[in-house]
């Protein structure tokens, strides 16, 4: 393989790790924060409350996107391995 092609399989390895965390991320933050506010609010100190809280908008972001998330990965795993091959 040569470095070329190395230096553009990493890329596109970075990019596809950004495009399938970004959901999942974005979720927990901003469930965290909205969270972390309410509980500010109300005066309440209970941490198990904002990670039950995150936990369940990971999970339903992963039975929206996990289909997608699912299709990305395998597209990117097919146009890898015909790169590979194809040498």
């Amino acid at each position: 393989m040569y470095t070329e092609e190395i230096i553009v399989m990493a890329k596109s390895t970075v990019v596809i790790v950004f495009y399938l965390s970004m959901p999942t991320i974005a979720a927990a933050t901003v469930v965290g924060l909205i969270v972390a506010l309410v509980q500010t609010l109300i005066q309440l100190q209970e941490q198990t409350l904002g990670f039950a809280a995150k936990l369940a908008a990971v999970v339903a972001v992963f039975v929206l996107w996990g289909p997608w998330m699912a299709t990305q990965l395998l597209m990117f795993l097919k146009q890898a391995l015909s790169r590979v091959s194809g040498l």
